[in-house]
């Protein structure tokens, strides 16, 4: 098997041809990806700021609710209260209502 001159000299010009294609597309590529990995670190830095503020609005809501959780239970303290006196005062009128009725039972009529 003979190689000759003008097929080895093809042989390199069109390896070389897709050498330099490929070389070529790399260096598009990694400006492609270099503009791109710009681009998410800006995204990145102004989501920080959104992430910060984020974190700080959170924080005084944890807190708002903190405090409204402390004045719910005061103010359910206060409503068992006024339950709790509703229901003794519908015990004693229903207490008075059957001595009542028992003293109308045992009292003798007078006509």
């Amino acid at each position: 098997m003979k190689i000759n001159a003008e097929g080895t000299d093809r042989l390199l010009k069109s390896q070389r041809e897709t050498h330099d294609d490929l070389t070529s597309e790399l260096v598009k590529m990694a400006g492609v990806l270099k503009a791109n990995s710009l681009a998410f670190g800006d995204l990145v830095e102004s989501d920080k700021g959104l992430v910060q503020e984020t974190a700080e609005l959170l924080e005084r809501s944890v807190t708002g609710v903190g405090k409204q959780g402390v004045r719910v239970g005061k103010f359910r303290k206060r409503s068992w209260g006024t339950t709790g006196m509703t229901w003794l005062a519908m015990l004693v009128v229903v207490c008075v209502f059957f001595m009542l009725v028992l003293f109308m039972k045992v009292a003798p009529k007078r006509y």
